[in-house]
């Protein structure tokens, strides 16, 4: 995860300081909700948008990073086409469906940790 800077500035010093950098290293991946990519039921039919998702400036930091992306998108693309086979709304596709076919894909749903 990592966050570019927000400004460059002098201190009273005479030295270049960078603000608003960040950089985090998880320890395990971590799963992210469909809710972050789809919108809420109410609020517009049949939008999936797998990049500009719902998150906080710092979630966003990681989730930027072009394998999430794919995923993301493997996911989007996976629910329209569901919702078209079975004639819903996007927001209307069973969650378990959806999962079903994302396995059967091989997309990994949840990090186990190997035992060594």
């Amino acid at each position: 995860m990592d966050s570019h800077n927000v400004q460059r500035y002098v201190t009273k010093e005479g030295y270049v300081q960078n603000e608003g950098d960040l950089g985090v290293h998880p320890k395990n991946p971590y799963q992210i909700s469909l809710g972050s990519i789809v919108p809420k039921q109410q609020e517009c039919d049949n939008l999936v948008v797998p990049v500009a998702v719902s998150s906080s400036h710092i979630a966003f930091g990681s989730i930027r990073m072009e394998p999430v992306f794919m995923i993301l998108g493997q996911s989007a693309a996976s629910l329209a086409a569901l919702a078209i086979e079975m004639e819903q709304k996007t927001a209307e596709v069973p969650y378990e469906k959806l999962r079903e076919q994302l396995l059967q894909d091989k997309q990994v749903i949840k990090y186990t940790k190997r035992q060594s």
